[in-house]
């Protein structure tokens, strides 16, 4: 018998497909041997993970430093739609996944290279932005790639606010596009990091809001990434792809 959770739409107002086989057993599961062997973190809404999200979201927005390990690794499987969109079933849901990979321009390839290196983790081992880069990241999607601000993200940057020393910050700031921008130019301007726009065409721009980031923010030119970070993607997909598929399925039992 189908519990209420699943008979019914979360917050989201979305209903997640069942099925009857689940490549993951829970978010847990998921989570423990993604840190494992991929280097990446969630971009947003990790507040819900691992127990609360069928309840409050819709998929999971995933950054990861290389894609083809990360979907290999991890099972997912490519939907028809959306550059970004992959889905794996877990808990016997089909559960969506939003997919951005360093150098996809989802953010300056640099900056997203910064929000890796400097991760954290959640209690439950989620990793997650430092809460500076969470901070203006959320301005940056929220803003630029996005049209209107969700009542969340408004309540979630207050609070970041104050975690980082900007007592002055406001819940309203947001909605206003030169305070938001100020507080955006300053940041990117500081770390040298540029406006991107992502290979995933379906990713909006807010051109009202673009109009107000600075000459150097819109073309300046970013860094390249670390030889290091590049060495170590490649040696991560030649590994996964030469481990067979029982050895990887007993790494998973182990762990």
């Amino acid at each position: 018998m189908k519990s209420d959770r699943e008979k019914t739409k979360n917050k989201e107002g979305y209903t997640f497909k069942e099925s009857s086989e689940s490549d993951w057993k829970d978010f847990q599961e998921f989570i423990e041997f993604a840190n494992k062997y991929c280097n990446w973190i969630v971009l947003r809404n990790f507040e819900y993970l691992p127990n609360d999200f069928f309840e409050n979201d819709k998929d999971v927005d995933i950054l990861c430093q290389d894609l083809d390990l990360f979907v290999s690794a991890m099972k997912l499987k490519k939907c028809v739609w959306g550059t970004a969109a992959y889905e794996t079933t877990i808990d016997n849901k089909v559960v969506p996944f939003d997919v951005r990979f360093l150098g996809a321009n989802y953010y300056d390839k640099l900056w997203q290279y910064k929000m890796l290196e400097n991760k954290i983790y959640t209690p439950d081992g989620v990793p997650r932005m430092d809460n500076v880069n969470y901070f203006y990241s959320l301005i940056y999607h929220s803003k630029l790639q996005k049209f209107a601000v969700k009542d969340t993200y408004k309540e979630r940057l207050q609070s970041l606010a104050l975690s980082i020393g900007l007592n002055e910050y406001r819940i309203s700031d947001i909605e206003n596009d030169k305070i938001a921008s100020s507080l955006l130019n300053k940041f990117m301007k500081d770390n040298r990091y540029t406006f991107c726009r992502p290979i995933d065409i379906n990713v909006p721009k807010n051109n009202k809001f673009y109009r107000y980031l600075s000459a150097s923010v819109k073309k300046g030119a970013t860094r390249s990434l670390p030889k290091k970070t590049i060495i170590l993607g490649l040696v991560l997909k030649v590994a996964v792809r030469i481990i067979p598929k029982k050895i990887k399925f007993l790494l998973k039992k182990m762990f």
